[in-house]
């Protein structure tokens, strides 16, 4: 019983260190050692007992982590955690076996990618605080996300748990593990190092968001709508100052319903024409018998000059999973849940910006660039998938408008900024993000984050708006033009290490 007490000890630590690592404490550096508790724990056990050892951990973890989705729905939250956590539990399992038999420690960080991409994926996906994450402003151990995905850098992190694990353990092989992992941070640095300062800038559209900070509880109040239109007005004339290329509001921030065939969005229509400058807004729209969650440019003219409509609904928010296999599951939850149809494939927009500029002997110049780029509505971006294929298309930059009002004054907007800096990276190409209460912000193609919306030293739960001129770089990074290849390596290099073990058990002693 007491040995089960210290294992159980020992994975609830484990959890702890890990959330812990991640905002709103953010102590990144707990995330080299936030796996060794669990190892020791499951390393001297049955698979069984590994696998509910693991399966406590992450539920603390991710508990932890996702504390704030209680704001949406406290069923969707137990349902989301109970389910996440058995990655965590399948994590220690194949631990324990690595531990108990001859295949080699430095399996294990393979193991942890490929069920993190299997978790981003599976049943609708839900990638959320992967590993690597954790790691979001140390930017030159990040740069390798070019390569690998965010994957790759949560493989050097667990790379160093193994190690450290090995260490704590007294392994006869620490030094060969520690070494080993030692190596693989060390080149990341260098290969991130290097690739900060190797960019050639072709572009710099200015780009202006606005944060209305609109309270989740009015945001579809009728009595509200107008005075969340002349919020916006307001803000938008302020950037309009700024002369920016683009004006860009964050997700549903227009509060009225747009129908297909209608007159879309008069009022912004009229201010894009009166600022001459292009809007890009959120709104729901319907084309009678279903409704979207939509991104709207309306061009300089005012006119309505391109759609998207989101791919990637968030499940028990704007629809039910399975809902057909549960028919009475919207009468169980705590919170009304959105009925959304799907968009089916990403729209890249077009902006054209217009640059006056002195030229020889006092003359006046004016460039004229045409950009493309792709929108991300709310969680998109933590699909690297749909960043991805919008910049395969030939996006320049991408935009991520989003709402976290829902989530209350929590580490949630932290978290969700933390994708997006990942998606920046990997496909080299700056991400603006307009968020309804924040984090509003520009990040660069290296994943810095420039500058946020902020007002008396607070960016969240404050209205304001931030200009930016964002550079653009040609080119496009390995990850975008080959995707996930490392995960496809990662599972088959798991591949070698079993039938190296199943030799191994094989052969005569």
């Amino acid at each position: 019983m007491r040995k089960h007490l210290v294992n159980i000890t020992l994975a609830i630590l484990s959890g702890i260190l890990g959330f812990m690592a991640f905002p709103p404490f953010g102590y990144a550096v707990l995330a080299w050692v936030c796996l060794v508790p669990l190892l020791i724990a499951v390393r001297s056990c049955t698979v069984k007992e590994a696998f509910l050892y693991s399966y406590i951990s992450g539920v603390v973890f991710f508990s932890g982590l996702l504390y704030w989705l209680v704001n949406v729905s406290v069923p969707g939250t137990m349902i989301t955690v109970m389910y996440i956590a058995v990655y965590y539990a399948l994590f220690g399992a194949a631990a324990n076996i690595v531990s108990r038999r001859s295949t080699d420690l430095m399996a294990l960080p393979f193991v942890w990618v490929v069920l993190e991409y299997v978790r981003g994926h599976l049943f609708t996906g839900f990638p959320w605080g992967l590993l690597g994450y954790t790691q979001y402003k140390t930017t030159a151990v990040i740069q390798i996300a070019d390569i690998t995905g965010a994957y790759g850098v949560s493989f050097l992190v667990a790379a160093l748990n193994a190690a450290f694990y090995a260490v704590v353990t007294r392994s006869g092989r620490k030094i060969h593990y520690l070494m080993t992992a030692l190596v693989f941070v060390l080149i990341a640095a260098m290969y991130g190092t290097n690739r900060l300062t190797d960019q050639m800038i072709w572009g710099t559209p200015r780009l202006s968001v606005v944060q209305g900070n609109i309270p989740q509880d009015e945001k579809w109040d009728p009595a509200s709508a107008e005075d969340i239109l002349k919020v916006y007005s307001e803000l938008t004339a302020l950037a309009a100052k700024e002369k920016p290329d683009m004006i860009i509001w964050p997700e549903s921030s227009y509060p009225y319903l747009v129908e297909e065939g209608g007159d879309a969005a008069e009022e912004v229509r009229f201010m894009a024409a009166q600022a001459d400058i292009p809007i890009l807004i959120g709104a729901v729209g319907s084309d009678g018998s279903r409704y979207y969650n939509d991104a709207l440019l309306f061009n300089e003219r005012g006119e309505l000059a391109e759609k998207y409509t989101k791919m990637h609904l968030v499940p028990f928010g704007e629809y039910v999973p399975f809902e057909a296999l549960m028919p009475s599951f919207r009468d169980i939850i705590d919170k009304p849940i959105g009925n959304f149809t799907r968009g089916e494939k990403p729209a890249l927009m077009k902006l054209r910006s217009r640059r006056a500029y002195a030229g020889p002997g006092g003359t006046l110049n004016r460039e004229i660039l045409f950009y493309k780029f792709g929108v991300m509505i709310c969680f998109e971006d933590v699909f690297p998938y749909i960043a991805r294929e919008s910049v395969m298309d030939g996006a320049d930059f991408l935009v991520n408008i989003t709402n976290d009002a829902w989530f209350g004054d929590t580490a949630a907007p932290e978290q969700h900024l933390q994708a997006s800096v990942f998606r920046a990276v990997e496909n080299r190409v700056p991400v603006i993000r307009a968020a309804n209460t924040g984090i509003s912000c520009f990040i660069s193609a290296s994943g810095e984050i420039l500058s946020r919306v902020n007002t008396g030293g607070k960016d969240t739960f404050v209205r304001g708006i931030d200009t930016q001129d964002v550079k653009v770089f040609r080119g496009r990074a390995y990850y975008t033009r080959r995707g996930d290849i490392f995960i496809a390596l990662s599972a088959a290099i798991l591949g070698i290490f079993m039938l190296i073990e199943i030799f191994l058990r094989k052969k005569p002693s």
